[in-house]
């Protein structure tokens, strides 16, 4: 694999993963401006039909990535999870914690731009790992393989 191909890779995994972020992103400025638009008990309501879709279309991801055998969609699948369940308590704990809404949806906010940030930084340090390993054929050179003989019978010599 040459170069720029590699690096098209890396970045589109990057780029999907950027759009995770700004799906999300979207999804947690939205909460926050029905929050303070609607009434306490509509804004539970939302925030649970919500939490079940999220849940559902987290077990939808599981399901596929099941079927590919896919490692990349189960984290995938898994963040989208995590994220159902801090939908889902985001108001609870916003009040356990004595935080105004808007300040524990930041935090929320910085939170999950840390963790893609992250994601995307150690994606891209694997992959360019993974290529710059793959360069060396020194794994072809050296081979750990054990050489085996076959077991030939002797022969004799009579006239000895």
């Amino acid at each position: 694999m040459e170069e720029k191909e590699n690096n098209k890779t890396i970045m589109k995994k990057i780029r999907e993963n950027l759009l995770f972020l700004i799906m999300i992103l979207i999804y947690i400025f939205a909460m926050n401006f029905i929050y303070y638009k609607m009434s306490e008990i509509s804004y539970l309501k939302i925030i649970n039909i919500s939490s079940i879709m999220l849940l559902l279309i987290s077990i939808v991801i599981f399901e596929i990535a099941y079927h590919k055998d896919n490692s990349t969609i189960v984290i995938h699948g898994i963040e989208i999870l995590i994220f159902s369940i801090i939908n889902l308590t985001m108001l609870h704990f916003s009040k356990k914690l004595n935080l105004v809404f808007g300040t524990y949806i930041t935090i929320i906010v910085h939170m999950v731009a840390i963790y893609y940030t992250i994601k995307g930084v150690i994606i891209y340090t694997i992959e360019k790992r993974n290529y710059l390993k793959s360069l060396s054929d020194i794994h072809e050179i050296v081979s750990n393989e054990p050489i085996k003989k076959q077991a030939q019978k002797r022969k004799y010599n009579k006239n000895a």
